[in-house]
């Protein structure tokens, strides 16, 4: 079987065609990783990141399913901390007016009516943004309302020059999430799969050995440091995963026939 998958990835690069949109697919993904590691100017980025890698079991849970999606550029800092996901809730916001507003309804029939509805989607992703943005930003101001105590000053700008830091977190957020958008309609138009869920993917991908440290030290922590689980609750998530997984194939894979009359 895994002869039979290696030779399956060798045939792809054959193919000139297949083989470039792959290339083109993997050099994008590669910049779209550089998003969650370019950390913003003014942030102390490494002093959040160390701060998520000493409380990966604490209550900031949301948080870590957030800067998971983000493939950890939140915890950094970065220019990517917003990730794809305000694209993601315009283009679900959009999808559910057209369906009420019966102005966008036939916007959607008409010829290159998509079109525009796609690029109205793009307009209320910038607007998502810089209000995300800009909450995320004054966040950053405080982080010890959103993250927790312990933590310390993030911001390293004086309060003589808070503005210009709000301003220029707010611009290069919603820079970086654009840019993420137009790299993955790259993607889907130039390269292989889904642009937008190729990004999401491999930024969880590139989340999985913290994952796998954070579950060690769940079950077998260091000296000193009592075990907070034990044989039972790691069957109970192996019982979980499978029962996951076995739900989402047989939703993927169920069929309901339908008798069909012809007269």
């Amino acid at each position: 079987m895994i002869a039979a998958i290696a030779n399956t990835f060798s045939n792809c690069f054959k193919i000139p065609e297949l083989k470039s949109r792959i290339l083109f697919t993997l050099m994008v993904l590669a910049i779209c990783r550089l998003e969650a590691v370019i950390r913003i100017p003014g942030l102390d980025g490494p002093a959040l990141a160390e701060f998520f890698r000493t409380h990966a079991g604490g209550g900031n849970s949301v948080l870590g399913m957030y800067s998971l999606f983000t493939g950890g550029a939140l915890e950094h800092c970065a220019v990517g901390a917003l990730g794809i996901m305000p694209y993601i809730s315009a283009t679900i916001i959009i999808q559910l007016l057209t369906a009420v507003v019966p102005t966008l309804s036939k916007l959607a029939r008409e010829e290159g009516g998509r079109a525009k509805i796609i690029q109205y989607g793009r307009y209320l992703t910038v607007l998502l943004c810089l209000g995300q943005g800009l909450f995320m930003a004054i966040q950053w101001e405080h982080p010890e309302g959103i993250f927790g105590q312990g933590i310390g000053q993030l911001v390293l700008y004086s309060d003589a020059h808070i503005w210009f830091y709000r301003l220029q977190t707010v611009l290069i957020l919603t820079t970086g999430t654009m840019l993420l958008m137009w790299l993955g309609e790259q993607i889907t138009e130039r390269g292989i799969g889904n642009g937008v869920s190729l990004i999401i993917t491999v930024g969880i991908l590139a989340r999985l050995p913290q994952a796998a440290f954070a579950l060690k030290e769940m079950f077998f922590p260091p000296a000193a440091v009592e075990a907070k689980f034990n044989f039972g609750h790691g069957v109970l998530l192996l019982v979980l995963l499978a029962g996951v997984i076995a739900g989402v194939i047989a939703i993927t894979q169920a069929q309901r026939k339908v008798p069909v009359q012809y007269a």
